[in-house]
């Protein structure tokens, strides 16, 4: 009995035992499942995200690369979180991948001796100093014609031609006269001379006339220059008076190269430059020579000036009228040049995208440059770029685009600038160097400095005006204008450095003010705040370089501070600041 009751006991301790490792066998079986679900689903999710648009046309979406069906552009992937929109709307930043998609290339830009190369377009002409006019030195009929048409090859002293003349043959037959009494009468034999050497007679023969004793009606005429027949004007038979033209010949072994420049062009080209000549109808052979003149007066129909070379031509390859292309090289100057790959056009003005940092990814700044002429290696940069800058040099088009679907500027929605006139301009430009004068004398703990600049910038102030500025912006400049005035008025009767700094916090706040309305003109502007002034309340103050240089406490606390906002020429207010946002997430 007592075994029975051991076996039951034993009986239901195995079920238990069995029954606890089936339901631990189907409860993590259980549990498995539902974690690869999620797994699929979170991967689901993730290629979900993964999404293509197009720049031009945001309304577009694909969940894979290709072309947008509306305009035929490559499709650029949808900005997640990683690729997010800066505070700063000339920032952006690209996830890595993205940017390796889009074959994003970077490189610092570099100062070279670049010099420019203008590409003109002309003709061959025939060299005007190596070009003869052959006319009648006495009237007459062309009595037999030798040089009979154009473009022959004729040897100086040739006969071209022969003229009867009764006036020749009469002054022939003074001369036999008067050479008969030359002895009596001296005078009368010189004039007989005289008169056939006006007919152009060499004395050569004026002395076989004499010798001879025979005056003759008919005279030869001979070619004065080796070269071609440009032109025969007269046919045998024809009468010619004295000063008719009746032959031109021109050299060819010396031609000239004349080109087209257009105005914007002009002021680049000088006497000696350098060219390179090609003859699209000589392919394989190219010409080298230098300018020689440059037409002091513009056509007024083609708003161009004629450009003047002159290359040998010893094989007559290069013939009259012949169409050429040169290219013209200027003297070389040490300038900042960027490659063209790395612009993007936008009228006057481009744009290229300014590597500022690496971080999750790459981020950009939109730049507005003035490029002037182009050279071998690209374009020369006039403002807007210093040597040393990293720029993306490959898929900018693509950084673009993805900068304006997230609502930063780009080149289709470039930043607004204020539109301001050009003196005023100038003078708003002088009263921030001025400022920035006065900002450094109280960085370098100097009161009369200081006070020295306090004066000049007053007298710009005046110079500028209240009422320079018209239209939106009128009312906006006459506050900061009071604003500034009453400043320095207050800076100028300070009784010493710590004065100065209590007046130079408005003073300050008045031309941020300006800066953020009106542009950051002719560069960059930092707005700086200094933590520490006024027994931490703290004062902000504008400067034109990032270092930190303290004017409220100088060598003190030189370096206290830190940058919080920039500015540059591009102006935007609040309300286009939340437009282009929106603009930014289309949906």
């Amino acid at each position: 009995m007592e075994k029975d009751k051991l076996k039951s006991i034993g009986i239901y301790l195995a079920m238990i035992l069995l029954g606890l490792v089936i339901g631990w066998l189907f409860f993590s079986g259980s549990n498995d499942e539902p974690h690869d679900h999620d797994h699929e689903h979170t991967a689901e999710v993730e290629n979900a995200t993964e999404e293509y648009t197009c720049s031009m046309h945001p309304q577009v979406r694909q969940d894979e690369p290709g072309d947008c069906p509306i305009c035929g552009m490559d499709l650029i992937p949808v900005s997640d979180e990683e690729d997010h929109r800066e505070d700063d709307p000339f920032l952006f930043t690209m996830q890595e991948r993205y940017s390796t998609w889009a074959n994003v290339r970077t490189r610092k830009v570099e100062a070279m001796h670049a010099g420019v190369h203008i590409r003109l377009t002309g003709k061959v002409a025939v060299n005007e100093r190596l070009e003869r006019a052959i006319s009648a030195n006495f009237p007459g009929r062309i009595e037999k014609l030798y040089a009979d048409f154009t473009g022959r090859v004729v040897q100086q002293g040739e006969r071209l031609a022969t003229v009867y003349s009764p006036e020749m043959m009469q002054a022939q037959q003074e001369l036999l006269q008067a050479a008969a009494n030359k002895e009596a009468r001296p005078r009368l034999y010189e004039a007989a001379r005289q008169r056939l050497r006006l007919f152009n007679l060499t004395p050569a023969q004026i002395n076989q006339i004499e010798e001879s004793g025979q005056a003759s009606a008919t005279m030869d005429v001979h070619a004065t220059l080796s070269g071609y027949l440009t032109a025969r004007k007269i046919s045998e038979g024809d009468y010619v008076s004295t000063g008719q033209t009746m032959f031109s010949i021109a050299d060819l072994g010396r031609v000239w190269i004349v080109l087209d420049a257009y105005e914007n062009q002009v002021g680049r080209i000088e006497p000696g430059q350098a060219a390179e000549v090609e003859v699209p109808s000589l392919p394989g052979e190219d010409f080298t020579g230098e300018v020689e003149f440059v037409d002091p007066f513009m056509d007024p129909q083609t708003r161009s000036a004629r450009i003047r070379l002159t290359l040998d031509n010893p094989a007559n390859l290069l013939k009259p009228e012949m169409l050429v292309n040169a290219t013209l090289t200027t003297e070389g100057r040490h300038s900042v040049v960027v490659p063209s790959t790395a612009l993007l056009w936008t009228g006057k003005r481009s744009v290229v995208y300014v590597k500022k940092q690496q971080q999750n990814g790459f981020t950009f700044e939109f730049r507005e440059i003035e490029t002037g002429p182009r050279t071998e290696e690209g374009y020369i940069v006039l403002s807007g770029l210093e040597e040393g800058e990293e720029i993306a040099v490959s898929g900018v088009f693509a950084i673009d685009a993805a900068a304006q679907l997230q609502g930063q500027y780009s080149m289709m929605a470039p930043p607004v600038k204020a539109e301001l006139p050009e003196l005023f301009r100038s003078n708003l430009e002088n009263l921030f160097n001025k400022y920035f004068e006065l900002k450094n004398a109280l960085a370098d703990d100097d009161p009369d400095e200081a006070l020295r600049q306090g004066g000049r910038l007053m007298e710009q102030l005046e110079e500028t005006g209240m009422h320079a500025l018209e239209g939106e912006h009128h009312m906006f400049w006459m506050e900061q204008y009071e604003a500034i005035e009453e400043s320095l008025i207050n800076f100028k009767y300070s009784e010493d450095i710590a004065e100065m700094r209590v007046h130079f916090e408005p003073l300050s706040e008045a031309f941020i003010e300006t800066a953020r309305t009106l542009g950051a003109v002719g560069q960059t502007f930092y707005v700086t705040f200094c933590p520490m002034y006024d027994d931490d309340r703290g004062a902000y103050w504008l400067s034109e370089f990032e270092e930190i240089k303290n004017p409220y406490f100088g060598d003190m606390m030189l370096r206290c501070g830190e940058v919080r906002e920039t500015l540059r020429e591009g102006v935007a207010h609040a309300e286009e600041r939340e437009a282009r946002e929106m603009e930014g997430h289309v949906h």
